[in-house]
């Protein structure tokens, strides 16, 4: 799992973030991350899959339904006074 400030600065450093841009990322799903959006404001997208396998290897004593239940609770809230900016999690096929 990379350290978060890296993350953040190979977003920069790839020209995904331009230097006035700021962009919200998840707590523990940074091996999930897959993007960012071209849109502005720029939000974070996660693969919905990894960010489960990230909840379950942190987590083993989860049971899967639980941990795939919490995530999608989990992925349809939105950051207070941060709407915009709120990642999106991507199921992908």
């Amino acid at each position: 799992m990379q350290d978060k400030n890296n993350l953040v600065d190979s977003l920069y450093d790839r020209n995904l973030l331009n230097e006035d841009e700021d962009i919200v990322l998840s707590d523990g799903f940074d091996d999930a991350l897959i993007g960012v959006s071209s849109s502005e404001p720029k939000i974070a997208i996660y693969d919905f899959w990894k960010a489960l396998d990230c909840i379950i290897k942190k987590n083993p004593q989860l049971e899967f339904d639980d941990a795939l239940a919490w995530l999608e609770d989990f992925s349809q809230l939105k950051i207070e006074n941060s709407e915009d900016l709120t990642p999106i999690f991507v199921k992908t096929l």
